[in-house]
């Protein structure tokens, strides 16, 4: 259990609560305010796991940002791995369900034919350019915390919670619609695409190419674009001739 001491005797968590939310509830001028106290952890935890990392960031510090009694962040999460796991899931669940209506509309309007690979591509990453565009600093957070954990049992739990369900109906709609592929090599398109989806962040960029980073990368309608054009062609690369 987690429990890390601010200086003051600790409340019991229910206490907590009602105390925490009541402080929610009183405060009309702070927007901070008016969200959830778990809310408002997961929001701070957000920015501070992108710009410090998991391990780097301490729960004194996320109590802070909040605006909470430290305390309080064990009843919610057991363990902060269980605290990044709801970070990311948080965005990942609007990403889908916004991935989830695009491909459920492109399926009714072609049916009974297959969708055209440039629609399923972009079915794939618009979502995100469309919810960065509402929330640009809130959306490069999570990827960049994404990033820093790359590799380790957190990302690939992650991944496998939030994003193998939606390739595997991904790549059924493009296997009917370049059905003499491989559906290993077309996987690995998708894969290749929601990484590109994300490439474009300024934090990267901008130390690669200084002189043409947001020529090049930071117009997400571009960005957009470009990776429907290459990935489309790479998925139609490996249709097989059946002559």
């Amino acid at each position: 259990m987690i429990d890390e001491s601010i200086g003051h005797p600790p409340l019991g968590p229910l206490k907590l609560v009602e105390a925490e939310d009541a402080v929610a509830k009183s405060s009309k001028a702070s927007t901070n305010k008016k969200q959830s106290a778990r809310d408002r952890i997961i929001t701070a935890a957000e920015e501070l796991f992108a710009t410090k990392g998991l391990h780097g960031t301490s729960l004194r510090e996320i109590a802070r940002t909040a605006a909470i009694n430290v305390n309080l962040i064990s009843y919610y999460f057991a363990e902060k791995e269980d605290l990044y796991d709801a970070v990311v899931d948080a965005r990942a669940a609007l990403l889908n369900d916004a991935r989830a209506i695009s491909l459920d509309a492109l399926e009714h309007r072609y049916s009974p034919e297959p969708v055209p690979v440039p629609e399923i591509i972009r079915s794939l990453i618009h979502p995100f350019f469309e919810l960065r565009g509402e929330d640009p600093a809130g959306w490069d957070y999570w990827v960049h915390l994404l990033d820093r954990e790359t590799g380790t049992d957190l990302f690939t739990n992650a991944m496998a919670r939030n994003l193998s369900v939606v390739l595997r109906r991904y790549l059924y709609c493009l296997h009917r619609s370049v059905p003499n592929a491989d559906r290993v090599d077309l996987l690995f398109v998708l894969e290749l695409t929601t990484r590109a989806m994300v490439m474009g962040s300024e934090w990267d960029m901008q130390a690669i190419v200084p002189d043409h980073a947001t020529e090049m990368f930071l117009d997400d309608k571009a960005v957009e674009e470009r990776i429907v054009r290459s990935m489309s062609a790479a998925a139609l690369s490996f249709n097989k001739s059946t002559a």
